[in-house]
């Protein structure tokens, strides 16, 4: 019998289990797959309307614009702290899941093209919804703003318990430098760890994570995401043929797919170097994890200061203060930090594995 002979069923991307089994790299590809489909369906529908000759010059530059907004949505504050946190809860349970930011995005973007398809459909609730002043606007801010505050925190919580684990560890091998460390060494233990983990427990899958970027994205509280709306009408009052106009969500939700489904898997390598070898790279797993859960604590504080000062009135004192913090820059600064962490620490390791000092037969970079 041939040693290649097949047994089994072979792994669907129809199921949970099937995509888990999928070798790691074809589920990248998957993942990248869908995010190139977007692409081409955003331009597909932008070509379809230029050459219908309607506006077409207007509705190239707004559909330019629309992409460009989609893309600086994806560093926002919240996508990169919610994705970072998520992917960090996953390793942790020993998991390797391509998609989280994909399936984030995938969330979020379900609701700005559905949105933007009752834009165009001059559906006069959804402009209702819009307006920040109006019920329904209030009942949807407090939705998104309190899905993203309460997950942000219990999954900031989670992780303070493998930042727990990963400290106790240091503190062992400090006390015995020829201590043997198991590779399940990080894996949070004992009864306070269960418990900070528990409430997430049944967040296991990146399906999990797009019902959350879809309540994460019901507040319209992005500039990004209201203003992909607003060219949407623009461009309807300029035009802009029907084709042309569904195009616009579509290609912001390309452009956000794209850098969320590349900052999970930014994060998702640099987490799973930390859990390999974790003994040599215990200092940067507790950096990591320790400047995630800030991120994390600091988007919940964030969200239940703004939904307690928009919502409810409160403006002064602490609220109001914490309320008024610019975060239009903070993603950005969080994913440099992260990519400097990362740098840094690969050319440590580098040169610590080619010193003197290196095992004899370590193959390892």
């Amino acid at each position: 019998m041939s040693a290649t002979t097949h047994v089994g069923p072979r792994p669907s991307l129809l199921t949970t289990e099937g995509r888990a089994a999928l070798p790691f790299r074809r589920r990248v590809g998957v993942a990248f797959a869908v995010v190139a489909a977007l692409h081409v369906i955003g331009l597909a529908l932008l070509t379809m309307g230029v050459l219908a000759g309607t506006a077409g010059a207007v509705t190239v530059g707004v559909a330019g614009l629309a992409y460009l907004r989609g893309l600086v949505h994806s560093f926002d504050f919240d996508h990169v702290a919610m994705i970072d946190n998520s992917t960090r809860k996953f390793v942790a349970e020993g998991r390797n899941p391509a998609g989280v930011g994909l399936a984030f995005s995938a969330g979020h973007s379900t609701v700005v093209v559905l949105t933007g398809v009752l834009v165009i459909a001059g559906a006069g609730f959804i402009r209702t919804a819009l307006e920040e002043d109006s019920g329904a606007a209030r009942v949807l801010g407090i939705i998104g703003v309190s899905v993203s505050g309460l997950y942000l925190l219990l999954v900031a919580v989670a992780n303070l318990a493998t930042f727990v684990q990963a400290l106790r560890l240091r503190r062992a091998l400090r006390r015995d430098p020829d201590l043997v460390i198991p590779a399940d060494a990080l894996t949070p233990r004992g009864p306070a760890a269960r418990a900070m983990t528990l409430p997430l427990r049944r967040v296991r899958h990146p399906r999990h994570v797009y019902v959350l970027g879809f309540l994460f994205s019901l507040g319209f509280d992005t500039s990004s995401q209201i203003g992909v709306l607003v060219l949407t009408a623009g461009a309807a009052l300029a035009g802009a043929s029907l084709i042309s106009l569904l195009c616009l969500p579509i290609l912001f939700a390309a452009a956000m797919t794209l850098g969320d489904t590349v900052n999970g898997l930014m994060m998702l390598r640099m987490y799973t170097a930390a859990q390999h070898d974790p003994a040599r790279k215990i200092t940067y797993n507790l950096l990591i994890t320790g400047v995630g859960i800030l991120a994390g604590a600091a988007v919940a504080v964030l969200a239940a200061a703004g939904l307690l000062s928009e919502q409810f009135g409160i403006v002064s004192g602490l609220v109001g203060a914490v309320a008024s913090v610019e975060t239009e820059y903070a993603g950005y600064a969080l994913a440099v930090l992260f990519a400097v962490i990362g740098v840094v620490s690969w050319a440590v390791w580098r040169r610590a594995a080619s010193g003197p000092s290196r095992v004899v037969g370590d193959t390892r970079p």
